[in-house]
């Protein structure tokens, strides 16, 4: 019999994660608010159902990939949410990226069912959930975590274990913090090179041949080239990961000046009806205020 994993979110991510779950031969029950995104997946093993309580029963895990603590609260907690019928049975990975004092309330919900729960938020964007080779940081029990460990290989390729439950969200909050910044101080040099008069070519160059090299340009210049800000990863939800930081550094009482800068930086971008497009988009913010375009 095929082992049957419940998932919620057919997003950016969750789609290409759902598939490769069926190419692993595994049987997958998945809920989406718009059912219809669910249409182009006709693999004989995966079903739609109508409300996220349906996707437990049967399912050795079932996991969550949604936009933020609201859709999350909405999925778990209310009328016909999976906290209805989750039971011992089940284990819970949330994969989305939220608050710690939401994946705090998480945990004790499920801690008071007898429901092992992961906080395991990914990284490698649209491409990695297509290829199965997203990265997981989690938190909760290593030793379980090992047990079923062939399930998360089935849609990523690193596994890191930061702690118990809510450090894998502690992790994710650091990991878009420093991606924001690198991107953004990177752009902000190739703008400066351009108006120096220096061609994009060559300093693009120079920065990939430099201590200046790093793996978000490598990733984005492609399509910085061709103008191209369809979405890997929506600047709208880089936002929102970054007032997550805000609020982490508030209450850490950190001061950390470039840091406390960058969420500005996303909120300018968004005001300007940027937020459904890939957060590359924030060159835009930045063409406008130099009057300088990133073109050959």
């Amino acid at each position: 019999m095929k082992l049957q994993i419940g998932f919620i979110g057919l997003g950016t991510m969750g789609k290409g994660m759902v598939k490769n779950l069926l190419k692993n031969d595994y049987k997958v029950v998945c809920y989406n608010r718009t059912k219809e995104k669910g249409n182009d997946i006709t693999h004989e093993n995966f079903s739609m159902v109508d409300n996220p309580s349906e996707v437990c029963p049967g399912s050795a895990m079932i996991f969550t990939c949604v936009t933020n603590d609201e859709a999350l609260n909405e999925i778990l907690f209310e009328k016909n949410g999976i906290f209805q019928t989750l039971n011992s049975d089940n284990i819970l990975v949330d994969s989305s990226t939220t608050s710690i004092e939401f994946t705090q309330k998480i945990y004790e919900e499920c801690d008071k069912r007898y429901v092992s729960f992961f906080d395991a938020p990914i990284t490698g964007s649209k491409l990695g959930a297509e290829n199965g080779t997203l990265m997981f940081m989690y938190g909760g029990d290593k030793n379980l975590f090992e047990k079923c460990k062939k399930v998360f290989v089935a849609m990523g390729q690193r596994f890191v274990h930061c702690g118990k439950n809510t450090y894998g969200q502690r992790a994710k909050i650091s990991l878009n913090l420093v991606q924001s910044l690198i991107m953004q101080s990177y752009y902000e040099s190739v703008i400066l090179a351009l108006k120096n008069g220096v061609p994009l070519n060559a300093i693009l160059e120079i920065f990939d041949n430099s201590g200046a090299k790093n793996v978000v340009a490598s990733v984005k210049n492609p399509s910085l080239r061709n103008r191209d800000f369809s979405v890997n990863f929506k600047l709208e939800l880089m936002r929102k990961d970054l007032h997550l930081a805000d609020n982490e550094i508030k209450k850490l009482d950190l001061n950390l000046p470039l840091s406390k800068q960058i969420s500005k930086v996303y909120d300018k971008a968004y005001d300007m009806g940027l937020g459904q497009e890939d957060f590359l988009a924030t060159i835009k913010l930045l063409e406008k205020e130099s009057g300088k375009e990133i073109r050959e």
